[in-house]
């Protein structure tokens, strides 16, 4: 309509200023002829090649277009200015928000790394402990195998002292015979024999050379003699009491050196099972407790990092769709604003083509 009117003016102008040329805006004015308004200044200006025409409606026309066009332009003000409002708003509103996600999303992120260290650590100390149970499990296979050993290795060298105490003892039985020899009839060939024998079983199962040696020489030479000595027998009695007194004693120290070996050992070996019991019925079973824990931790916190993260996203999403439906609202009210800036020139520029014509205010 406003473009209509405009056309109207600018033909009424044309028309006043050069009426015998009006045939050169034929094809212009039949545009007028679309609508009410169009018609009116079509007539008002057939009328003015005849009569004097009031041209006052058409100035009130001008002016409440001026006035529309202003007044829309301070309505537009207003609504731009409660856009900016708003704007300004929901601005705040979700730039709080993306503050805040971003927050909570920095601070899942270190929880989870941390979280993550934790559970490295626990890993780390699984692993540890399960080298410490394998090394524990060896060490004690081969003490068990070790204390099993001695405990063989013992076992021989008591029987070897035991057989050594044994054939002392029938020497010495069978010296008592010689020493005897005046109630006793002694068959010296069958003491030279014996004491042959004897001597060659000592020297085989002999742990103590330095004693047997002075002993073999003895009985070696009291089979040789000829004849039963019984002071030669005392002297070989009393060597075979003193020789056997060692076996017995070197037996003993032997079963007390073996007895203490064995004790250290069972106490290493209690020490080792219980350092077992205690790593695969607690420790080991806690660390991998705490693993699954840990790992439920991370868990958790990742769906909560996600759902932080999403929020972020959304939260973005609509500050960037704020900020661009301002930018909009900006490009559309400099778009009206020129638009009826133009107009205003457009009124302005008619007006005073009507007074050039003669065409004035009343």
């Amino acid at each position: 309509m406003r473009v209509y009117a405009l056309l109207c003016i600018v033909a009424i102008v044309y028309c006043t200023q050069i009426t015998n040329q009006a045939s050169m805006f034929d094809e212009q004015l039949g545009q007028l002829t679309k609508s009410k308004l169009g018609n009116t200044i079509l007539n008002m200006i057939s009328l003015q090649q005849f009569t004097e025409v009031d041209f006052s409606p058409l100035f009130t026309a001008i002016d409440d277009i001026v006035a529309s066009t202003q007044q829309a332009k301070q309505d537009e003000a207003e609504q731009l200015d409660s856009y900016f409002q708003q704007f300004l708003s929901d601005s705040e509103f979700y730039s709080n928000q993306v503050t805040e996600y971003k927050t909570e999303v920095a601070q899942h992120q270190s929880d989870i790394t941390t979280f993550q260290k934790d559970r490295n650590s626990l890993q780390q100390s699984l692993y540890d402990k399960s080298q410490q149970l394998t090394d524990s499990q060896k060490n004690q296979a081969q003490l068990q195998r070790t204390v099993q050993n001695n405990d063989q290795a013992t076992s021989k060298k008591t029987a070897e002292y035991d057989s050594s105490i044994s054939i002392v003892d029938q020497v010495i039985a069978k010296l008592q015979l010689v020493k005897q020899s005046s109630f006793i009839e002694i068959n010296k060939e069958d003491l030279a024999v014996s004491a042959a024998t004897f001597s060659r079983r000592l020297g085989e199962v002999s742990h103590l050379p330095h004693l047997f040696e002075p002993l073999s020489k003895v009985l070696i030479q009291m089979g040789t003699s000829g004849f039963a000595d019984q002071e030669q027998a005392g002297n070989a009695i009393k060597l075979l009491n003193s020789l056997r007194e060692d076996l017995v004693a070197s037996k003993q120290a032997l079963q007390m050196n073996a007895q203490l070996e064995k004790d250290t050992n069972d106490g290493l070996l209690a020490s080792l099972e219980e350092n077992i019991n205690l790593l695969n019925n607690e420790i080991i079973p806690q660390l991998k407790g705490d693993i699954e824990t840990k790992d439920g931790e991370i868990a958790t916190k990742s769906g909560l990092l996600k759902d932080a993260q999403s929020n972020l996203d959304t939260a973005q999403a609509n500050l960037d769709n704020v900020n661009a439906g301002w930018a909009a609202r900006q490009g559309q009210n400099k778009q009206l604003n020129d638009g009826w800036d133009n107009e205003l020139m457009l009124l302005s520029q008619a007006e005073s083509a009507l007074e050039r014509g003669g065409i004035r205010r009343q």
